[in-house]
């Protein structure tokens, strides 16, 4: 099979350059969630990062960091959500604009469903490193927040530019 039609090639190729699309925003956060309950349907778990996501947004707002709850220049994220060996839903998640947002208090946030990481996104390292293995799994679900494209447009222009 030639190495241009090799399935795990393509595989490792697609990841890697979707990876590299995604490495443009700047990310300030990555962060795992995980549900303490045995079972959580995807309704239910969405509900609970909604929650979440959208306390971020009010503290972003509330230190002045955007003028609107939705606009561009509020927290956006990029979602992975894979099955654990338990069956639960498990979340992998970059986060931008979260300015000097304290990180700690919404690992303490996430303690109302069960366990969170919240760690400082390290750009030497890109998207790839904290969610490329999650990019082609079968069951995982990749969900993106309304304004990410707006970041990922200027990222792409302002590298245009450099060229």
């Amino acid at each position: 099979m030639a190495w241009h039609t090799n399935p795990q090639g393509l595989m490792r190729r697609s990841r890697r350059a979707f990876g590299e699309w995604l490495s443009l925003p700047e990310w300030s956060w990555f962060t795992t969630h995980t549900f303490k309950a045995e079972f959580v349907s995807p309704g239910q778990a969405d509900k609970a990062w909604y929650a979440w996501f959208n306390s971020l947004r009010i503290s972003a707002r509330a230190k002045g960091l955007t003028p609107s709850l939705y606009g561009p220049q509020s927290p956006f994220y990029f979602r992975v959500a894979e099955y654990q060996d338990r069956g639960t839903l498990h979340f992998h998640a970059l986060i931008g604009n979260c300015g000097d947002i304290r990180r700690l208090s919404f690992k303490d946030f996430w303690e109302l469903h069960g366990y969170a990481r919240v760690e400082a996104y390290e750009p030497d390292k890109g998207a790839n490193f904290y969610v490329g293995k999650y990019l082609t799994k079968d069951d995982g679900d990749i969900r993106f927040s309304h304004n990410l494209s707006g970041h990922l447009t200027k990222a792409s222009r302002c590298d245009t530019l450099k060229e």
